[in-house]
């Protein structure tokens, strides 16, 4: 005769907790994201302040390492893009146009594959590597950390959309947590972008 006890079931959380529980943790990735990319911008200002036996941009005379603009343009604006396109599926979701929400998603996530897609698409005619100064290794260091944080998000809004596939009867208060909660994430990454933009392109 088995005298194991019975095993009592438990209670799932409210939708409304988890979406809440949700936007916590996303304010914790945004803003350890945020310290992670200040590392590079911290790089990027002492090396180039330091710009030690003149080797912040490759160290050889008349020769200066520097990517191409139109790529930068095309990353960036690829990224705000989805960032915006994001923002209304958000919206559109709140209103109940489901359809169209979705729809919206989608279109955010392949922007911002296009984005990671043309910056990868770099790295095999860049023309320079990290040991071509300080300008070289923390432009790689920036952009390719950059394509993997967007990589995840991406991702993880596509996580999201599946499972509003498979059962689309949840799509109220959670998915409304978990997409706000991926957006506030991309918009960070979005400033992140624009940061680079202007000291790996403009400033340089």
């Amino acid at each position: 005769m088995s005298t194991q006890a019975p095993t009592v079931p438990i209670p799932a959380e409210p939708p409304e907790l988890e979406a809440r529980i949700v936007t916590i943790g996303s304010y914790l990735i945004a803003a350890a994201t945020a310290f992670f990319f200040v590392a590079f911008l911290f790089a990027f200002l002492y090396l180039r302040a330091l710009n030690t036996n003149g080797l912040w941009g490759g160290g050889k005379p008349h020769h200066h390492v520097h990517a191409a603009l139109t790529v930068g343009i095309i990353v960036l604006a690829s990224v705000l893009a989805s960032v915006v396109v994001l923002r209304l599926a958000l919206g559109e979701l709140r209103g109940q146009a489901r359809p169209l929400w979705r729809l919206a998603a989608l279109g955010a996530v392949a922007l911002g594959l296009a984005a990671v897609g043309v910056q990868c698409w770099q790295y095999t005619d860049l023309g320079f590597g990290p040991g071509d100064g300080g300008y070289a290794s923390v432009y790689l260091g920036w952009t390719g950390f950059f394509s993997i944080f967007a990589l995840g998000v991406m991702l993880w809004l596509e996580a999201v959309l599946a499972s509003t596939r498979r059962a689309d009867a949840v799509a109220g208060v959670r998915v409304q947590g978990d997409v706000a909660s991926v957006s506030l994430v991309w918009t960070m990454l979005g400033l992140v972008e624009i940061a680079s933009f202007i000291l790996l392109y403009v400033v340089t």
